[in-house]
């Protein structure tokens, strides 16, 4: 289960549970593509994993802007695997902004370290231009699980534990 959320932080699990409202990804019941070595493949998923327990939103980061005021992400679906499920981006990337004030949490190893905002978008922008730049315990994993305001903008963002 701790797949799922990525961190142990409760505040983001308790927000995430608003933001059913506010179009959460959801899991399929019709069968989907499987994960087959970290892409995707054709073939029916096995039996019903319980969708997305959390109701999580979850992106997969692509670059931070410059100004550090924005992200471009794509936003996932959850899908059931072969042994558990996992998100994979859907759609066409997007850009996301930040609401003022807004909190961001890095993985060291397995553990969450609370960093600024612009600490996070500059770990996002080194990963895409050059992945191995990001040394253990930290790492370049590019989901993220989000909460957002009624006016879309993120409120909370926090780096996602995902093998």
């Amino acid at each position: 289960m701790m797949r799922h959320l990525g961190f142990a932080a409760a505040g983001v699990a308790s927000a995430a549970l608003t933001l059913t409202a506010l179009g959460t990804t959801t899991a399929s019941a019709a069968p989907q593509p499987a994960r087959s070595g970290g892409t995707i493949s054709a073939g029916a998923p096995t039996a019903d994993c319980g969708g997305n327990p959390y109701h999580l939103r979850v992106l997969q980061a692509i670059d931070a802007s410059p100004s550090g005021r924005s992200l471009t992400a794509r936003n996932t679906k959850y899908f059931c695997g072969f042994d558990d499920g996992y998100f994979a981006p859907v759609g066409k990337p997007t850009k996301f902004h930040f609401a003022p004030g807004a909190k961001a949490t890095l993985l060291n190893g397995v553990h969450e370290e609370k960093v600024s905002l612009t600490d996070l978008l500059r770990r996002v922008h080194t990963c895409k231009s050059n992945r191995s730049a990001v040394h253990w315990p930290s790492s370049c994993n590019n989901q993220y699980v989000i909460t957002v305001n009624k006016a879309g903008a993120i409120t909370t963002i926090a780096q996602r534990y995902h093998p």
